[in-house]
């Protein structure tokens, strides 16, 4: 039996690749798709941690949008911050981000 949620809804599109929101989305019992976003993740000049985080996710949903326009689509992005720098994403394990913290001497 589908759950209300997806009846009411139609179809929801993850627009992130990441496996927590996959696994919290199951564990909700939400149906969903994933798409992958292409969207280049740069803070802007001035761009407050919070607000880039919230622009990410904006602009990965608007992307998704744009291709399924009956769906909805879930846009989400995480960032780390160490005091007022934004630490980008890893390149590899070793520039994880408590990697990248200690490099910074701030761990």
């Amino acid at each position: 039996m589908q759950n209300s949620f997806a009846m009411l809804a139609g179809v929801l599109i993850l627009a992130s690749t990441s496996p927590r929101r996959r696994e919290l989305l199951r564990n909700a019992g939400i149906e969903f798709s994933v798409q992958s976003a292409d969207v280049p993740e740069q803070a802007m000049a001035g761009e407050s941690p919070v607000g880039y985080a919230q622009r990410l996710a904006r602009e990965k949903a608007a992307a998704i949008s744009r291709t399924a326009p009956d769906a909805w689509v879930l846009g989400a992005d995480t960032i780390v911050v160490v005091e007022t720098e934004i630490l980008g994403k890893p390149q590899d394990p070793a520039d994880a981000p408590a990697g990248s913290a200690t490099r910074l001497g701030r761990l």
